[in-house]
């Protein structure tokens, strides 16, 4: 299995369905388009918490940035991500999600309106 992208859910002024837009979580991790409005939400189901690495490919003075680590509570943990700044994105616009585990962990990104 490959890395795999998610789409973008557009929110309306209307609200939009949290839960009809969840994916599980991937093995191998997710992908998406980032256009510094869109935030991810994790959802973890399972008795272990989980911990999602949002890679960072910047470097700095030639070192490499620190990838941010997000913790899941076990059972109910629901967690909103904020939009990330540019530097989390990749050259081709992508920000890379990769998962401790996978059980009972789903994920959708969200497209707040313009």
């Amino acid at each position: 299995m490959a890395r795999t992208d998610l789409t973008a859910v557009a929110m309306t002024r209307a609200g939009v369905n949290l839960g009809a837009a969840l994916t599980p979580a991937n093995a191998d991790g997710h992908a998406y388009i980032d256009n510094g409005r869109r935030m991810v939400r994790l959802k973890n189901t399972d008795s272990t918490a989980k911990t999602v690495t949002v890679q960072i490919p910047a470097t700095v003075d030639g070192q490499d940035v620190e990838d941010r680590e997000y913790i899941v509570p076990a059972t109910t943990g629901d967690v909103l991500l904020p939009p990330f700044p540019a530097v989390y994105r990749r050259p081709d616009g992508k920000v890379f999600l990769d998962y401790s585990a996978i059980t009972g962990l789903s994920v959708a990104v969200y497209e707040l309106p313009v």
